[in-house]
């Protein structure tokens, strides 16, 4: 029987979490960025270790790192409900993982005071698009935030 824990991620955990987010980035976002962004990814994450890894939230499945989660900045009202980051590494997919860390990220938002949380993903990802209205979000916007054509959507808690 698998055993799912989520828990804030530890100075040990960089390896493992580098490793699940960059195949989980790539899996996500390979075919849909510029082949510099895409080749840039491994810098790109480990800047992300080294700013948010006390914020990160990891699943681990088994003793491995499956996937991991982080929110907006709880001291910023227009930040504090935000789901920054959910990931699955592609080899924990279809698991359970993403819905545990979903519903973990929503407990965390709720616990911080809020009734509704928000998100942005790239519009051509409609893998991401699709796993976020199975779980009751919808799309309430739009945004170029970074030059990336993004889809807003949000959830009642």
């Amino acid at each position: 029987m698998s055993s799912l824990v989520i828990r804030p991620g530890l100075p040990g955990d960089h390896d493992g979490w580098l490793d699940a987010a960059l195949a989980s980035w790539l899996d996500a976002y390979q075919v849909l960025l510029p082949a510099e962004e895409v080749a840039n990814a491994p810098v790109m994450l480990e800047t992300a270790w080294n700013k948010r890894s006390g914020e990160l939230r990891l699943a681990i499945l088994d003793g491995d790192v499956a996937g991991f989660y982080s929110l907006g900045n709880a001291a910023k009202p227009d930040e504090a409900n935000y789901l920054w980051h959910l990931y699955v590494d592609p080899r924990f997919q279809r698991r359970g993982v993403g819905r545990a860390l979903h519903d973990a990220a929503l407990g965390e938002i709720a616990s911080r005071g809020f009734t509704a949380a928000w998100l942005d993903v790239i519009r051509q990802n409609d893998k991401a698009r699709a796993f976020y209205a199975a779980l009751g979000w919808r799309v309430t916007g739009s945004d170029t935030a970074d030059g990336y054509d993004l889809v807003v959507m949000e959830r009642d808690i």
